[in-house]
């Protein structure tokens, strides 16, 4: 949606910082934190339809999936492995989530956004690895979900994730 007026609000320092605070862990800016808060109540309250907001602009079909799988971080000289699960996949990116009080959440907080992701094709068995660039990391009741894009995919690996998809 094309942003072309400008609206200026008065808040107190508390909710300010707090804004702030909100829009680092989920790795926005707080004007865009902002813009979602906004579309997100007009949109459940019927003001606005998602498709007058442009809401999916993803290029790739999502599919909803319960998929185990393991990411593996490089943690300076060290590497970690992480038990997740794959809710959300598409041929651009994937959502994955991992279990509250998980130390993945540490290791993004520092700043650390690429990581790999493993996981096995449930009709094939095939092991599939792609190296993941996180875009969003939030912290809900009982889990911690993590947003992120597919980064320079090897074409077979893609091959084999879209004949999963179809």
């Amino acid at each position: 949606m094309k942003k072309d007026i400008v609206y200026s609000i008065r808040m107190s320092m508390v909710v300010r910082e707090a804004l702030k605070r909100a829009a680092k862990k989920e790795r926005r800016t707080v004007a865009s934190l902002l813009d979602k808060i906004i579309l997100d109540y007009l949109e459940e309250q019927r003001y606005l339809l998602p498709h007058e907001t442009g809401s999916d602009r993803r290029t790739f079909q999502r599919s909803k999936i319960t998929l185990p799988a393991t990411t593996l971080v490089e943690n300076g000289h060290k590497a970690e492995s992480f038990p997740c699960v794959i809710t959300d996949i598409a041929m651009g990116g994937v959502f994955v989530t991992y279990p509250k009080g998980s130390r993945i959440k540490e290791i993004f907080m520092q700043d650390l956004d690429r990581f790999n992701l493993a996981f096995k094709l449930p009709q094939t068995g095939e092991e599939l690895k792609f190296e993941c660039d996180a875009r969003r990391m939030v912290e809900v009741v009982g889990e911690i979900q993590v947003g992120a894009i597919l980064s320079e995919p090897a074409r077979q690996d893609l091959e084999k994730l879209r004949s999963y998809l179809v």
